[in-house]
């Protein structure tokens, strides 16, 4: 079990998806934010979700996701002044074939490299921003970009001393962003679990 702690992003608005996909079903539980918490509740010594408001129908840590505008920096933003430990392993909600070798790299690395603001993934697709653990001393630089109306977190990664650890398998990135992906995403955890 990890040190630190892991946050659930479960905030955003699924546009593409059409419905809130962190309650669509999901792996045999009620909703894709449960199976989310359930697999990583081993792995870590506290699972807490981040939203705008409390939507989930189990009971869970919560990390009030702050301000009007849906946005991973302001949600991340939220998560850092929240935690009870100087670094986070964040995950996308919609992300739910990342997996324990994934997250033991990343800690791993996290422990090495003691100066770094965070330590992300990287799919052969680029880098998975919402895959990565991150450290509190990054917060001073999203409040600054917050304050100037800048919402990208790429472009935030882009720079200070964030370090990229490669993964040649894209498919452990993959996110459920469109109907058709989550259908596709539910046949294949039925054949890994089956």
């Amino acid at each position: 079990m990890a040190e630190i702690e892991a946050v659930i992003l479960a905030g955003g608005r699924s546009r593409r998806m059409g419905r809130d996909k962190a309650l669509l079903p999901f792996g045999g539980y009620p909703t894709l934010a449960e199976y989310q918490y359930r697999r990583l509740l081993p792995l870590f010594r506290k699972v807490s979700l981040s939203a705008k408001e409390w939507k989930f129908p189990f009971e869970a840590p919560w990390i009030h996701d702050e301000g009007e505008v849906y946005s991973p920096m302001i949600a991340l933003a939220s998560v850092l002044r929240e935690i009870g430990s100087d670094r986070v392993f964040v995950l996308g909600v919609d992300m739910p074939f990342v997996d324990g070798r994934v997250i033991s790299r990343l800690e791993e690395e996290a422990s090495r490299c003691g100066e770094n603001e965070a330590i992300i993934a990287e799919s052969p697709t680029g880098i998975e921003p919402l895959c990565a653990i991150y450290h509190r001393r990054l917060l001073p630089r999203i409040e600054r970009e917050l304050e100037e109306g800048r919402h990208r977190l790429q472009g935030l990664l882009d720079s200070g001393r964030v370090r990229r650890i490669r993964f040649e398998d894209a498919s452990l990135f993959e996110n459920l962003n469109h109907l058709h992906e989550y259908e596709q995403a539910q046949l294949r955890i039925g054949k890994e679990s089956g």
